[in-house]
C-alpha cells in the first residue's frame, strides 16, 4: 500500500531527512547563493513565506537575507529541527497543510514565496499545483517573487536505472526505486541501518507527481506570473516568477 506524504514522512523519511540531503550548513549557504543570484533581497515588507519548509534549508537562508519568515509543513519532528535550527532568527515554523493558505493569509502580504526541495510534487494532482499558485499570487506583494524548486519526473526511466542511489555512509544506506505510472512516480524508499547483528531495513513508499519544468511554468504564467526559463541545479529544475 502507498502511504500518504506525511505518513510517509513520519514513519520514516523524517528521522532521515536532513542526512539525506546533506551537510545542513552546506545546503543553507547553497540556498543563500540561489536566492542573491534571484536578487532577494528585503524591500518592502521583508516578509517570507517557506511552502513545505522541511527543517528549514530555505526558512534559515532567507533568515539570513535579512527576511522574517513563515514556515509551512506537515511534518511535527521537521519542524521540531527547523525550531532548533532557526534559534535567533526571524523564523516561525508552522504545522499544516500548504495547501490551506488560511494558516498564511492572514500573516501576508509577503514579498517572497518559495517551494522547493520536489515539495511541489508532494501534491496529489495538477488541480492541487494550481490552487497552491493561485493562492500564493493572491498572498504575494505587487512585484513579489516566487522561488520553485523540483524535480522534472516526467522523463521515464528504464530498467535498473530506476534503482537510484541515494546516499551511504558506513551505518547506513538510502536507495530508492522508481515505478512509473501515467500522471505519478511510486517512489519507494529503502533505508538499510547498520545494528548488532547485521543490517535492518527500514521502507515506506507514496507517490510524488509527474510535473515538467515547461508544464509548471505554463500553469504560472496562467496564474498571472511572469516567470522566468527554467534552470537546472543539482538535478532540479528552478524556476523563480514575478506577479
Amino acid at each position: 500500500m502507498m502511504a500518504s506524504v506525511k505518513e510517509h514522512y513520519d514513519k520514516l523519511l523524517a528521522e532521515h531527512y536532513t542526512w539525506m540531503c546533506g551537510d545542513y550548513d552546506t545546503k543553507v549557504r547553497e540556498n543563500i547563493d540561489l536566492f542573491q543570484r534571484a536578487g532577494l533581497t528585503p524591500r518592502s515588507s521583508g516578509r517570507a513565506l517557506d511552502l513545505g519548509c522541511g527543517p528549514g534549508f530555505q526558512c534559515v537562508a532567507l533568515a539570513k537575507l535579512g527576511f522574517e519568515v513563515v514556515g509551512i509543513d506537515l511534518c511535527a519532528s521537521l519542524l521540531e529541527e527547523l525550531r532548533g535550527r532557526s534559534e535567533g532568527l526571524a523564523v516561525d515554523g508552522v504545522q499544516g497543510d500548504m495547501l490551506d493558505h488560511e494558516i498564511y493569509s492572514g500573516r501576508g502580504p509577503f514579498e517572497v514565496a518559495v517551494c522547493m526541495g520536489d515539495t511541489l510534487t508532494h501534491l496529489p494532482t495538477v488541480d492541487g499545483v494550481m490552487a497552491l499558485l493561485e493562492n500564493v499570487y493572491r498572498n504575494l506583494e505587487p512585484g513579489g517573487t516566487l522561488v520553485l524548486a523540483f524535480r522534472d519526473l516526467t522523463k521515464e526511466l528504464q530498467g535498473t536505472e530506476r534503482i537510484i542511489p541515494v546516499r551511504t555512509d558506513e551505518d547506513k544506506l538510502m536507495a530508492a526505486f522508481l515505478e512509473y505510472e501515467e500522471t505519478h512516480v511510486r517512489v519507494h524508499d529503502m533505508i538499510f541501518l547498520r545494528g548488532d547483528s547485521g543490517w535492518i531495513l527500514k521502507k515506506s513508499a507514496y507517490r510524488k507527481l509527474r510535473l515538467g519544468a515547461g508544464q509548471v511554468r505554463a500553469f504560472l504564467e496562467k496564474k498571472g506570473f511572469v516567470p522566468a526559463p527554467p534552470q537546472l541545479q543539482e538535478g532540479f529544475s528552478v524556476i523563480v516568477a514575478q506577479k
